[in-house]
């Protein structure tokens, strides 16, 4: 009997924390995508309404920044005819202290 009790409190621990792993991946995401609305350069706005954040609930929960316009590759890294405009590295790589901070938050116990 306490074997199963431990077992059980055990699944109820890894049960809040993949939700809280979850919740924190998404207040990243939120973050980092108000970054990248900052960053990006606006000429139409188009490029700015693209951007999004996908957040996995699936074994490995991940976070992935991503930008669907065609274009966003050439602004972000540039060409040979036209400077690197980067937003989507900035967002999160200037920012790092704050994610941590979110992450501390976010995941206290």
């Amino acid at each position: 009997m306490a074997f199963r009790r431990g077992f059980n409190n055990i699944m109820n621990f890894v049960g809040i924390y993949n939700d809280k792993k979850y919740n924190t991946l998404i207040a990243i995401g939120e973050f980092c995508k108000n970054k990248m609305d900052y960053y990006v350069p606006v000429d139409t706005g188009y490029l700015k309404s693209k951007n999004d954040y996908v957040v996995t609930r699936a074994f490995k929960q991940k976070l992935r920044l991503l930008n669907d316009c065609y274009y966003a590759g050439f602004v972000e890294f540039g060409t040979s005819r036209m400077r690197a405009q980067p937003f989507l590295r900035p967002a999160f790589e200037n920012h790092l202290m704050e994610i941590r901070e979110i992450v501390r938050e976010n995941m206290s116990m």
